[in-house]
């Protein structure tokens, strides 16, 4: 396992520059979006590393790491599919090309913003490091960005690891996702929904294949 160290950095949903719709308008159901950035040949990548524990933020005062069933569930959807779609899983190996870290967030918030604007996780103490990779000082997402969340969402954050590692150098975030939507009736039911979604989310996003063209 790797050690983490923690700092505050950015995690946000990348949807070029339009308001998304309130998850309450669609039955009830996730709301899944997808980004990459832009010029990024996924297929050039073949291995991929995945953070051991689930962060969760807003459920206490302080985050949370956790390896729960429910979290290891749904770590374990996302190295499912990154293996279908030709990705070596080698974890905490340094030289892994990809970095992949998921954060559960719970709140009802609406932002239209960009991306070098706070967002209220921004300064959570925890957030994701940049530092749990390596010696990064941090992300950068070269697009703006606006988004929209309610109740609970799930955001996975996919980092290039392949660049000098450099002090003061940051990670590049090459592919986002944002699944959210209001909560079930039980934890149970969003688990699976969130499940569902992820597959979704990588459905949707055919560009990340190996063996894409």
């Amino acid at each position: 396992m790797k050690k983490i160290i923690f700092y505050s950095a950015l995690a946000l949903l990348a949807v070029a520059c339009h308001k998304e719709p309130s998850p309450q308008d669609s039955d009830n159901e996730y709301l899944v979006y997808t980004s990459p950035s832009k010029d990024i040949t996924f297929a050039s990548y073949k291995t991929f590393d995945l953070a051991d524990s689930l962060l969760i933020i807003g459920q206490t005062d302080k985050p949370v790491y956790s390896q729960s069933d429910n979290a290891l569930a749904l770590i374990q959807q996302v190295r499912v599919n990154m293996e279908k779609l030709g990705y070596i899983y080698t974890p905490s190996d340094p030289d892994a090309d990809l970095g992949i870290q998921m954060t559960y967030i719970i709140k009802t918030e609406r932002y239209v913003q960009y991306y070098n604007d706070p967002y209220w996780w921004l300064d959570y103490p925890g957030y994701w490091p940049s530092g749990y990779w390596g010696n990064w000082t941090g992300f950068y997402y070269p697009y703006p960005v606006s988004y929209t969340y309610t109740t609970n969402a799930l955001l996975i954050d996919m980092v290039d690891l392949t660049g000098d590692e450099k002090e003061g150098t940051p990670l590049e975030v090459v592919w986002t996702s944002y699944i959210g939507g209001p909560a079930g009736y039980s934890v149970q039911y969003d688990v699976n929904r969130m499940k569902a979604s992820i597959d979704q989310a990588f459905v949707q996003s055919p560009y990340l294949s190996r063996n894409a063209k």
